[in-house]
């Protein structure tokens, strides 16, 4: 297997990268005083994999009796399989443990940097060489930057002439400005941290929020670097991963969006990749209605690539389109049109797919695509069917990458060995067609 593919992994959530051996590890001093249905959730864990969970029970269940349950931990923990297609169903087993993770926190200092370093050392076991964690954290501002100072110290200790950590803030998409400004202002008092301390990700929920509400602080963002070049931050961008409410078309182009704004690196990215005529199957009438704003997004953005849709085969007819969207003014942004599929839609769905693809190799742009991540959360019915043949077709930047390898209990070497067993690819295929993926670190 190619060591070159199996030793940088540039796109991992800290938080993600505990196995349910950690799980236990970290949660066995502990669980019996951790608020279990702090924030909801027990309740909100319950009602979405709808069953009663009881963790201290799980927890003395795996610590007295470790064949009978431990197992039973590692089925409450690990989003396999049987559970994909469904990104609220995920986001609760990873709260699984993000409850620990937060009281861990919570804590004291010593036990959040305990934590830190349990994940650090299962990459080092894993063989890896180069590893980019991506984290966010919450509370005032003191305390925000507090604990990203921890983090990124607790990252760089950890670096070493055989294995390099940086840190990437999660920036939330509901207020991305406090946590932002927390950064820069962690970086103004502790300049020594830029060394580890190198970007900024928008990640989580995608859903209800479009690329264009991040504008001014993209903007802001190329500001702050241009006058502080010793403090650059780059930014990745989670896109097209989950997409239920809105068209193909959009989410297509909201990768492309994504990428025009100048994020470096895209995660994902499912909807370039995920045959229109599988991405509908997934659910009843999936991707038929948008919001109107979403269309009139839509029509502009055709209206301006119109010479370059036509290349690739999409047949864009201005004028119907600038009657559509005079009539769409008449309605309110948040009423829903709704327009059905044809075979001759999907067509121009993958025809732009490929004009959107190969925007992005034009801008040098970076898909981040996470082969078992992309089958379990995009709901992505088997391998045959799974982005990355498309991905791997195009021409554009492409890494491999875990995303979450403790939750989905894989390793990037497993990630890669998969491409290599559902693919054409020949491990020396692959490597030529990837290249060295730490190029692309920020």
């Amino acid at each position: 297997m190619p060591n070159n593919l199996t030793s940088c992994d540039l796109h991992v959530h800290l938080a993600g990268s505990f196995y349910a051996e950690d799980l236990l590890a970290i949660g066995a001093p502990i669980f019996r005083e951790v608020d279990w249905n702090a924030r909801g959730f027990l309740d909100g864990y319950n009602a979405a994999l709808q069953t009663d969970l009881n963790p201290i029970q799980l927890f003395a269940e795996a610590l007295e009796n470790p064949e009978i349950g431990f197992p039973k931990l590692k089925d409450a923990y690990v989003f396999g399989v049987e559970d994909g297609g469904d990104f609220e169903k995920f986001m609760w087993k990873y709260r699984l443990f993000t409850q620990l993770w937060g009281y861990g926190w919570e804590r004291d200092r010593e036990t959040a940097v305990s934590m830190i370093t349990q994940a650090v050392e299962h990459h080092k076991r894993h063989g890896l060489n180069y590893v980019e964690y991506r984290a966010g954290f919450w509370g005032e501002d003191a305390e925000l930057r507090r604990k990203m100072q921890i983090c990124t110290e607790t990252l760089a200790a950890e670096s070493d002439g055989h294995f390099t950590a940086r840190y990437i803030v999660a920036l939330p998409r509901d207020d991305p400005w406090t946590m932002y400004q927390a950064v820069r202002q962690l970086l103004a008092e502790q300049p020594h941290l830029a060394q580890t301390l190198v970007g900024v990700d928008f990640a989580s929920h995608e859903e209800g929020y479009s690329p264009k509400l991040f504008r001014d602080i993209f903007q802001q963002i190329r500001r702050d670097n241009a006058a502080d070049p010793a403090q650059q931050l780059s930014i990745v961008y989670h896109v097209g991963e989950t997409f239920f409410d809105k068209s193909l078309e959009s989410a297509v182009r909201w990768c492309h969006e994504a990428a025009l704004l100048g994020a470096k690196r895209l995660g994902h990215c499912i909807a370039l990749g995920l045959d229109p005529a599988v991405a509908v199957s997934r659910r009843p009438q999936a991707h038929e209605a948008e919001l109107v704003s979403e269309r009139l997004d839509q029509i502009a953005y055709d209206l301006r690539h119109a010479k370059g849709l036509r290349q690739v085969g999409v047949a864009v007819d201005e004028q119907q389109l600038r009657a559509e969207q005079k009539s769409l003014g008449n309605l309110k942004k948040d009423d829903l049109v709704e327009r059905p599929y044809t075979p001759q839609r999907f067509q121009e769905i993958r025809q732009r797919q490929d004009f959107a693809l190969h925007q992005l190799t034009q801008l040098g742009t970076v898909i981040e695509c996470c082969p078992t991540s992309n089958l379990r959360i995009g709901g992505v019915p088997d391998a045959a069917h799974h982005p990355v043949h498309k991905l791997l077709a195009s021409p554009v930047n492409l890494c491999l990458c875990t995303d979450d390898p403790g939750t989905f209990d894989i390793s990037l070497a497993s990630e890669v060995e998969w491409v290599l067993q559902h693919t054409s690819f020949d491990p020396d295929e692959l490597a030529q067609r990837l290249g060295t993926p730490c190029r692309f670190a920020l």
